[in-house]
């Protein structure tokens, strides 16, 4: 019960447990449906990030130190890595 409890927390908020996408991956404690879903919960949070930044809305640490930059290319290139493709925000 435990395990999955932890994966299912994985799943929902991988950068708690993950530095870098390609390590979600690299857990063999998930199944490949949950590495997928996990690399989605992830995307979707940087689409949101870049979306709000955007529009002026920068998290309260954003941009303060030269390494933080936006982890959605990398998210993405992992996620082809496994045999999906990145979920296209739709235009307006």
């Amino acid at each position: 019960m435990a395990d999955s409890l932890k994966a299912k927390d994985k799943v929902e908020n991988p950068e708690a447990h993950f530095e870098k996408p390609k390590e979600i991956v690299q857990d063999k404690a998930l199944t490949h449906d949950e590495k997928k879903k996990a690399l989605n919960t992830w995307e979707q949070d940087e689409r949101q990030l870049l979306t709000a930044s955007n529009e002026g809305m920068p998290g309260s640490e954003e941009g303060r130190q030269p390494d933080d930059d936006n982890r959605l290319g990398e998210v993405v290139r992992t996620k082809v890595k496994i045999g999906e493709k990145p979920n296209h925000k739709p235009s307006h």
